[in-house]
């Protein structure tokens, strides 16, 4: 690590020249991230990446990250010729400590990364927030992801059949057709990437002019026993797909103006988070009205405010 950095952005700065921040884990990396980059060298004069360490990557997305070590990535930036200064971020660092140590002229940011409320307050300490949007559909998440799914057989047998199998079977019951509303037929195409195969589901919601999705997600991290031998609702083994489509949309503060849409009627564990997040509107197309699971998450809904419709039912009646 360059330990003069701080020394070379004052004298950069006492030159004239205008300071660039630019901050990611830059894991996996991909065409996004270098087309992110290049936006912001274009934005300034002096380019500081900054670059999460392996400690502080794997306390926010979990033990099986980064997939490139802090080394690697800090050298393959290195050689890219392109930042005039790489900063490591360390896991006790405080909240935003780079940013009011270097008070860069332009802070290149994600939407994603940050609310408007944040950005307001951000801009307190820079000269402006440059706000980008992702520049690639991939990221390392989704990458990581489909590795995952290209060895789950491994892990589940047969499990892309049982998938297509129960997403056959919910057409059937829900009587599918492609008039039903948007975006309900993309959701059960999404079911494929689904890797529960007891349950798989669908959520989706309509954000920065596209349609998010997300599906259930199998934990591969624990145990193969665990696996095999969960329950339908088993919380340790399954990320559910409204958890999971909450993720993709990253530091979201409030979705009250976004309705939600879900194959399978939220659990209260997931109902709880939605009310948390500000949903107002849920619309779903099946239900298990019979377990505690839903009595309690309908019981929440109605005490939140929150107003639940069944895209199904007439179709069912």
């Amino acid at each position: 690590m360059d330990e003069n950095w701080l020394a070379n952005m004052k004298i950069a700065r006492k030159s004239g020249q205008s300071i660039g921040l630019v901050q990611g884990s830059w894991d996996l990396f991909h065409l996004g991230h270098l087309r992110y980059i290049l936006k912001a060298r274009a934005l300034c004069d002096f380019l500081i990446i900054a670059m999460d360490s392996d400690e502080k990557i794997r306390k926010r997305k979990g033990p099986t990250r980064p997939v490139i070590p802090e080394h690697e990535r800090y050298e393959f930036i290195e050689l890219l010729n392109i930042a005039d200064a790489i900063v490591i971020k360390d896991v006790d660092e405080p909240k935003w400590h780079l940013i009011k140590t270097v008070k860069p002229d332009v802070l290149v940011a994600i939407k994603e990364n940050y609310t408007d409320e944040q950005i307001e307050k951000l801009e307190k300490y820079c000269g402006r927030v440059a706000v980008l949007p992702r520049q690639a559909k991939t990221s390392t998440s989704d990458k990581i992801r489909q590795i995952t799914l290209n060895s789950r057989l491994k892990k589940v047998e047969g499990v892309e059949e049982k998938v297509a199998k129960a997403a056959a079977g919910m057409k059937r019951r829900i009587h599918y057709s492609k008039e039903m509303p948007e975006p309900i037929p993309q959701m059960l195409k999404e079911l494929r990437k689904s890797t529960d195969d007891v349950c798989p589901t669908a959520a989706a919601c309509f954000w920065n002019g596209q349609w998010i999705f997300g599906t259930n997600q199998i934990d591969f991290t624990i145990p193969e026993y665990d696996i095999q031998n969960r329950t339908e609702l088993f919380y340790d083994t399954v990320e559910h797909a409204e958890i999971n489509l909450l993720k993709k949309l990253g530091k979201v503060k409030s979705l009250k103006d976004t309705p939600f849409y879900v194959t399978l009627f939220p659990c209260d564990h997931c109902m709880k988070v939605l009310a948390n997040k500000g949903i107002k509107e849920i619309y779903y197309l099946e239900d298990h009205p019979e377990r505690n699971w839903s009595t309690r998450s309908h019981a929440l809904a109605e005490k939140k405010g929150i107003r639940t419709i069944c895209l199904a039912r007439e179709e069912n009646e």
